[in-house]
């Protein structure tokens, strides 16, 4: 049986869900000033949980600080989400060879229900819960590899697909139509048992994503300097 690793979730970490939440959700927009006061005031807690939840979040890439206007949100440039999708891709490759390309049937199981429950969530348009499922199904890949290790080492770079995503539909770059279908490519990779398939599959998923970013960007360059 496939261990699931257990989270329990400090004040903080609450609070930063919170955040995370009122941004994807549109509720803060990208380059609103977020008062740590004011939100406190909001959620009627002391100001230090929501201090170290901005702090949080700020690692995460959602927010930085910006001279005499405090915490704002913020969108990733092509070069951090990059940076950050090429470090998590080559983890999940790990894992698949360090599990041969072999799922359990349990596994294989949570990641069809898994592409069921994703396909509602795009099909919404709830970003929250799109990248919820995202970072789930993901993570079923990482369990294959039996390793604790690398599951927390891949687990801590969670902020980065959160940041990446928010950055796409700032960017109206969402490809709410294709997400059910990019993921089940990679479980039919499983499925077809070639290791070196799966890790391409999973290394072309991941680096599309800031591949169109930059496109886009590009794209928005040209047409300003003309």
């Amino acid at each position: 049986m496939t261990k699931t690793p257990i989270s329990r979730k400090t004040l903080r970490e609450q609070v930063a869900e919170i955040l995370r939440k009122k941004i994807l959700n549109g509720d803060i927009q990208s380059g609103e000033r977020i008062v740590e006061a004011d939100l406190a005031r909001e959620l009627q807690m002391s100001r230090g949980p929501v201090r170290e939840a901005l702090r949080q979040i700020e690692e995460e890439g959602l927010v930085v600080y910006e001279p005499h206007k405090g915490c704002v949100v913020k969108t990733m440039t092509y070069d951090e989400m990059q940076e950050a999708y090429l470090i998590r891709s080559t983890l999940e490759i790990l894992a698949v060879r360090m599990c041969s390309g072999k799922l359990s049937k349990e596994l294989d199981t949570k990641m069809e229900q898994n592409l069921v429950e994703i396909g509602k969530a795009a099909d919404a348009r709830d970003l929250y819960q799109v990248i919820e499922l995202d970072e789930q199904f993901h993570s079923y890949v990482v369990m294959a590899s039996h390793s604790e290790k690398l599951y927390k080492v891949w687990k801590s770079l969670e902020s980065g697909n959160t940041a990446a995503y928010y950055t796409m539909r700032s960017e109206s770059l969402m490809p709410y139509e294709y997400i059910q279908q990019n993921h089940q490519r990679i479980l039919d990779a499983f499925r077809a048992k070639s290791v070196e398939e799966i890790c391409e599959k999973i290394r072309r998923h991941y680096m599309i994503v800031p591949e169109t970013l930059f496109q886009e960007l590009q794209k928005k360059r040209q047409s300003e300097a003309s």
